[in-house]
């Protein structure tokens, strides 16, 4: 495991011991301590008394029929304890739908979480019945209409870091070279909208704009999703029109 600690970690072995949980992913929910202590570079009995001991909180169970570890129930209310307390999704839920059954078209609300952008909560129009529930998935920033809306207006030193770390291309259309990245970062600082032009996913486009407190910080940002044949040019800049309406309108309320 990388031992360069992010700054203001105290107790170097429970920050070790958390890092095991984000190996735990929708591809690989169950792995065991052979395969985390290959992940984390931590001696197996090191790796199986943190497991033991999150087995005993409830935030791991071992799958009697494998031997491997999967997360536990204790996650999920922790979770939902986040869920249901968060201040940019209580203020930001009515004004989402509003705009998801104003425009027929799915809403979504993420913040950053270091260098990922996560989804923390989505509006669908009332007669939808296809709208992808994205809670709590994660995705880059610089491929995603909502994480570039954050990411333009974020420090120096963050886009520096997503660069280094390397641009996965999802579509042809992902943003992979640092230097284009930055332009497309300067076009959305003045036109104050960002766009996914299928870059993470084919056949869909989405429009985002950053989310401010009443101080003027960047803390979120929300977008309209959907079919890309219905995201033409003049309809785009409806759209952004609209999400920076209604941000200019809870920007108080944050």
């Amino acid at each position: 495991m990388n031992e360069n600690l992010p700054e203001g970690v105290k107790v170097k072995s429970l920050y070790k011991a958390m890092q095991v949980l984000f190996y735990f992913t929708r591809e690989v929910d169950e792995l065991g301590v052979t395969e985390l202590a290959e992940k984390s570079g931590m001696l197996k009995s090191s790796v199986h008394n943190i497991l033991s001991t999150f087995e005993a909180c409830g935030i791991v169970e071992r799958n009697k029929k494998t031997n491997k570890y999967r997360l536990g129930v204790r996650v999920l209310e922790l979770s939902n304890q986040f869920y249901q307390n968060n201040d940019i999704r209580q203020v930001m839920k009515p004004f989402m739908q509003q705009i998801a059954d104003q425009e027929e078209e799915c809403v979504y609300l993420a913040v950053m979480s270091d260098l990922d952008v996560v989804y923390i909560d989505a509006a669908f129009p009332a007669a939808s019945t296809g709208g992808r529930n994205m809670t709590g998935v994660t995705a880059p920033p610089y491929c995603t209409g909502i994480g570039k809306a954050m990411l333009a207006f974020a420090h120096e030193e963050v886009i520096n870091r997503v660069e280094e770390g390397g641009m996965e291309p999802f579509t042809h259309n992902t943003i992979t070279n640092g230097e284009k990245l930055r332009e497309e970062l300067d076009q959305i600082r003045q036109r104050g909208f960002s766009i996914d032009n299928m870059e993470h996913e084919y056949g869909v486009k989405c429009v985002a704009v950053p989310i401010r407190n009443k101080e003027g910080a960047v803390i979120g940002a929300y977008s309209i999703s959907g079919p890309s044949p219905r995201f033409n040019a003049d309809r785009i800049k409806r759209l952004a029109a609209s999400l920076q309406n209604m941000a200019k309108q809870v920007k108080n309320q944050l």
